[in-house]
């Protein structure tokens, strides 16, 4: 805001600078005399909601219904996949690289140590490595197979004859080592957090016999779906910087919001119960400070909204909304806010409650975004920006000496204060616009609901005599400095209206001198 009324008032010096009238007096015949010419430069209307939608494209305009203006800044969606979920469950179902087989009906454990139970997976991808070695003088009928894995309801089995034993060597096997089992498109049912693995050894007649090695191995799982207890596990959701561009040419002095909002907005299909973990959630400031927000929201988390068992598919939304009655986000976003800097990771099952099954789908995700919601309500004292204009004098030959007449009818709860300093080609100053800082607009005055009830007028002077005007004849620059206060030098909360407008008329009298 501060930066493009800064610009407002360059453009009326410039509108002055070029104006074209100027062209038309260099072309008077020389004689000696003097006179004066009256010129209007600007006759406006400026609308503070104009000013703002030209705020960079990081910044959202909204309007309420009663016509406040917000501004809105939004972070970058934090995205979380089952992929990670996934991951973690193949860890642990393919944790031992081999797996003995020392029974003939032995159980392989589809839990950990951090609580994941699963009570069904499906498969999109995996393999399956089965190795049997005989020692026995005859041949043997060999089959591995788990009747809780299945495709198309049939049972997963593998069957093959071992040769018999010479007595040395090597002992004859039966692998699949080079070409192992596919197992997409199988279901694996666990009981009890258990899937048996069973094998079977026959010799000639049909009798069981045991063998001595039998090593399986599972690995590279993926999931269409799983279902079960999935543990209590931290999955990091990423960091993201929300960059607030309010506060871009400010100097000094303060503004307080009187109504901002943070809100953290959720999508979520996964069905597990998920709480939010703030790793970082600090606030950087104009002046170099690291302030964290503070709320018993970030301390104890918020509970992501989830799907059930009986809503699968579904994608739940929810919202979290930081104020000032739960967080101090008023003191934080009043110390003049560059950036809210935040890092959200999920903490599934964090109440370890293994009685709720939940699930997970190879499309599941969440997605974390959080909003900045900075009110046009509130206070201003002192407000200073500042900001460096290019200048061209080039055409003012035949001008002596100038006085600006500057009319303003104020319809917003804004006063500013201005101060200019013009500088040479080597940055040095070479005199100022005015004697001291003067209000050139008077803040129009409210009610106790902060609205405006009628505009102000002021009417503002600016005398450069002759000798004044001649030493800004080798002026480059204006360092332009504005004091921007809300009523009663900010002493009074006010609100920014979408339909509040200033109107802003300009002339100067021009002494022309031909020589």
């Amino acid at each position: 805001m501060d930066r493009h009324l800064l610009y407002l008032f360059a453009g009326c010096l410039f509108l002055f600078i070029s104006c074209n009238q100027f062209n038309e007096l260099e072309e008077i015949t020389k004689v000696d005399y003097q006179a004066e010419y009256a010129i209007p430069i600007v006759n406006t209307n400026i609308a503070l909601e104009d000013l703002l939608e030209k705020l960079d494209d990081r910044t959202t305009l909204v309007v309420d219904p009663d016509g406040l203006i917000r501004l809105q800044y939004s972070g970058d969606v934090l995205r979380q996949t089952s992929a990670d979920v996934f991951a973690n469950i193949n860890q642990t179902i393919a944790s031992v690289p081999l797996i003995p087989i020392t029974e003939k009906h032995q159980a392989l454990p589809f839990s950990s140590p951090d609580g994941l139970q699963m009570d069904r997976l499906d498969l999109k991808a995996g393999e399956f490595y089965y190795t049997a070695q005989n020692d026995h003088p005859f041949p043997v009928k060999f089959s591995i197979s788990s009747q809780q894995v299945t495709k198309n309801g049939v049972p997963m089995e593998f069957s093959g004859t071992i040769q018999a034993y010479s007595g040395s060597g090597d002992k004859p096997f039966f692998t699949n080592l080079f070409t192992p089992a596919s197992l997409k498109d199988y279901k694996i049912i666990p009981t009890d957090d258990v899937v048996y693995i069973d094998y079977e050894a026959l010799d000639p007649d049909g009798n069981p016999v045991d063998l001595s090695t039998v090593f399986i191995r599972i690995q590279d799982l993926d999931f269409y779906y799983v279902e079960g207890y999935l543990g209590n596990q931290i999955y990091e959701g990423g960091r993201d910087t929300i960059i607030i561009d309010f506060f871009d040419s400010w100097t000094q002095g303060d503004v307080y919001f009187e109504e901002p909002k943070i809100t953290v907005n959720v999508e979520n299909s996964f069905g597990i119960p998920t709480r939010s973990v703030f790793e970082v959630f600090n606030v950087f400031t104009v002046r170099n400070e690291i302030l964290p927000i503070q709320s018993t929201l970030i301390d104890e988390g918020i509970d992501f909204p989830y799907p059930t068992l009986s809503e699968k598919g579904q994608v739940k939304e929810g919202n979290f909304v930081f104020t000032k009655e739960n967080s101090n986000i008023d003191l934080v976003l009043g110390s003049g806010p560059i950036a809210v800097d935040y890092e959200v990771n999920a903490l599934t099952n964090p109440d370890q409650l293994t009685e709720i099954r939940g699930f997970i789908t190879d499309s599941s995700y969440y997605n974390v975004r959080l909003d900045v919601d900075l009110p046009l309500y509130g206070q201003a004292s002192s407000f200073i920006a500042r900001d460096t204009f290019e200048l061209d004098f080039s055409t003012f030959g035949k001008v002596s000496a100038a006085e600006f007449k500057m009319v303003t009818d104020n319809g917003l709860p804004l006063s500013v204060d201005i101060q200019g300093y013009f500088m040479n080609e080597k940055g040095i100053i070479i005199d100022s616009l005015l004697q001291t800082q003067e209000r050139v607009i008077a803040a129009a005055p409210v009610n106790a609901e902060g609205e405006v009830t009628s505009p102000s007028q002021e009417v503002k002077y600016i005398d450069i005599p002759e000798d004044r005007f001649k030493n800004l004849q080798s002026a480059k620059r204006l360092l332009l400095i504005a004091a921007f206060s809300t009523v009663n030098d900010g002493s009074v909360s006010v609100k920014v209206l979408k339909d509040q407008s200033t109107d802003i008329r300009m002339g100067a009298i021009l002494k022309v001198k031909n020589e």
